[in-house]
């Protein structure tokens, strides 16, 4: 068998259930602070799946069989250290997510996750990105939405974290620029940028939970409020931000970042504001942005 080929039997081996089948995992009330106290347990039909016997006799037929350990005795130690791995990796990514849930309930659904979604990548960073769909669509998490914007809201800081660099420009770019040019003038953004829609107090959650402190009940939002995040080098460390956006200046920035010109995006807000005031707005958005370090450059067309 090619070693690549055996490579990824192994994978599927690893992740599999002993013939004897599981029963699903009765979730307790760690997620009281989040989940207001209510239990959240998984049905039956959400059990973790049972053994491939096939691919793991094929895998066991590789596996060196010599005393004291037989081969599926062998392979049951690297499988259960192989799961148990990535639920590191997850708590890893996710650490306010843990912290809301506990550790036993983090460790169930980890287990859950693991089973649902095979590793792929070859970095063991990028695994776990698809937890919070995962949460969205999968019974109890399905009743705590919130659970799955901490989620996303985790993944999306790591990914920011760990975005390529730039050196971004200041104000004094800006002013350089003739009067003149700036109804063509376009703009280039941080590789870290990212842009969040969030409909719960999920960022007063996971602050809290920063703090060691115990977070807010959940709370649904009036209207989905847009989020900025970004990173910056503060001397010799990396550091991530975000903040909220009013809805004018979440239009003016993603029409920016489509490659619009400074005078699409004056008149992308002209849904709201009149013909004397979007100017100055703009501006102002656009200062506000180089403040922020999110700019790295100006194309004059």
């Amino acid at each position: 068998m090619e070693l690549r080929a055996l490579q990824l039997k192994m994978q599927q081996a690893l992740l599999e259930e002993p013939a004897a089948g599981a029963s699903a995992e009765a979730l307790p009330a760690g997620a009281e602070a989040l989940a207001g106290g209510a239990e959240m347990r998984a049905t039956g039909a959400e059990a973790l799946p049972a053994a491939g016997m096939d691919v793991a006799a094929e895998v066991g037929a590789a596996i060196l069989d010599a005393p004291p350990l037989r081969p599926q005795e062998r392979l049951d130690i690297y499988r259960n250290a192989y799961r148990l791995r990535l639920i590191e990796a997850l708590a890893d990514t996710y650490a306010m997510l843990e912290r809301a849930l506990g550790d036993e309930d983090f460790a169930a659904l980890g287990a859950r996750f693991v089973a649902a979604h095979p590793s792929v990548h070859r970095s063991i960073r990028w695994y776990g990105a698809e937890l919070a769909e995962f949460l969205e669509r999968t019974a109890p998490y399905t009743e705590y939405p919130v659970l799955a914007e901490l989620a996303r809201f985790e993944w999306t800081l790591a990914a920011v974290f760990d975005s390529p660099d730039a050196a971004p420009i200041d104000r004094s770019e800006l002013m350089r620029i003739a009067p003149e040019s700036w109804a063509t003038l376009r703009f280039d953004f941080h590789p870290s940028l990212r842009r969040l829609e969030l409909k719960w107090n999920t960022v007063a959650a996971w602050r809290a939970l920063s703090d060691d402190e115990d977070p807010p009940a959940p709370e649904a939002l009036d209207e989905p409020t847009p989020w900025l995040l970004w990173r910056q080098n503060v001397g010799q460390e990396l550091k991530n931000y975000f903040r909220s956006l009013e809805p004018l200046e979440a239009h003016a920035l993603e029409t920016a970042r489509g490659g619009a010109s400074f005078a699409d995006v004056c008149a992308a807000m002209s849904f709201e504001l009149s013909d004397e005031e979007i100017p100055l707005r703009a501006a102002t958005f656009i200062g506000t942005w180089a403040d922020s370090g999110i700019l790295t450059g100006l194309q004059a067309c």
